[in-house]
């Protein structure tokens, strides 16, 4: 099969949905970064669908261009313990997905890659409610890959790493602000569609507010800025920087000591180069 030209490229693109088990799963919500007690273990799953209202190149609506959209199942499991008496988090994503595009319509559904994260709390002060973490992820290429239907495909044949820096602060009664910096490279992809994909880092640029509406009830808002991820298959660039400009709003409840639930709702404001989406997501989280 032969290359797609770089429009079609854009309109299939769906960088940045799928971060590290991304940006649905892989982007934190509000007080994701306030550490659980040692010994901790959760549980966490993710229903999400997000779907395209109008796709970009080089900052222009393209024309005609087919909707797309995609739904998600996600598997993340954490384990919270003390290490050189520092609090750690290990973590797994294990991303299921079905992708949607073309016209006429085409789908393609699986397993996507596995990703493994370890955060490090260095500052974690409960009385100031100041903290601050790092965590690298590692992104290994075991999804479901076909080369020629490489943009479909829920693998993407290579390997990634994302390195988050993340700074929490308590302020009020009951409200927190967040602050992350995430950092992503990527491997090559040396079957696409016969030919080899290059990405460029890419860097995302998240703030995030909360406050308490009840003593079990929280709202809470992220804007996200991403920028970089320049694609080029066999040295010839078919995507430009991403420079998008990202919403949401979520609210969570906790149900008991051990069960919560969170809505969130995610829209894109400004996409350079691709899909301009927006959708919802349900996350379920048990604690033992």
């Amino acid at each position: 099969m032969s290359i797609p030209s770089k429009t079609v490229k854009v309109w299939l693109c769906i960088a940045g949905m799928v971060a590290s088990g991304s940006s649905v799963a892989g982007d934190p919500s509000a007080r994701d970064w306030l550490p659980a007690p040692v010994g901790t273990n959760l549980l966490v799953g993710y229903m999400a669908s997000l779907s395209s209202h109008g796709i970009y190149e080089n900052g222009n609506r393209v024309s005609g261009a087919p909707g797309m959209d995609m739904q998600m199942a996600i598997y993340r499991q954490m384990h919270y313990r003390e290490l050189a008496g520092k609090t750690v988090q290990y973590e797994i994503i294990v991303p299921m997905l079905r992708k949607n595009a073309g016209n006429p319509r085409e789908h393609m559904q699986g397993v996507g890659d596995v990703s493994l994260g370890a955060a490090v709390w260095f500052v974690n002060n409960e009385e100031s409610r100041t903290y601050f973490a790092w965590e690298p992820f590692v992104t290994v290429p075991t999804g479901r890959y076909h080369g020629s239907r490489a943009d479909l495909s829920p693998g993407a044949n290579r390997w990634t790493t994302v390195q988050d820096f993340a700074f929490a602060q308590g302020f009020g009664e009951s409200s927190y602000f967040e602050g992350v910096a995430e950092f992503e490279f990527y491997g090559k992809n040396t079957n696409y569609y016969g030919a080899t994909l290059k990405k460029d880092p890419s860097m995302r640029l998240m703030a995030l507010v909360s406050t308490n509406l009840t003593e079990s009830t929280y709202v809470g808002m992220r804007y996200r800025y991403e920028t970089g991820g320049k694609e080029k298959v066999n040295g010839t660039q078919v995507v430009g920087s991403a420079n998008s400009h990202q919403l949401a709003a979520e609210i969570t409840h906790q149900l008991n000591d051990q069960h919560q639930l969170q809505l969130q709702y995610i829209h894109d404001l400004e996409v350079r180069n691709g899909p301009r989406l927006n959708g919802v997501q349900l996350r379920y989280a048990y604690a033992f």
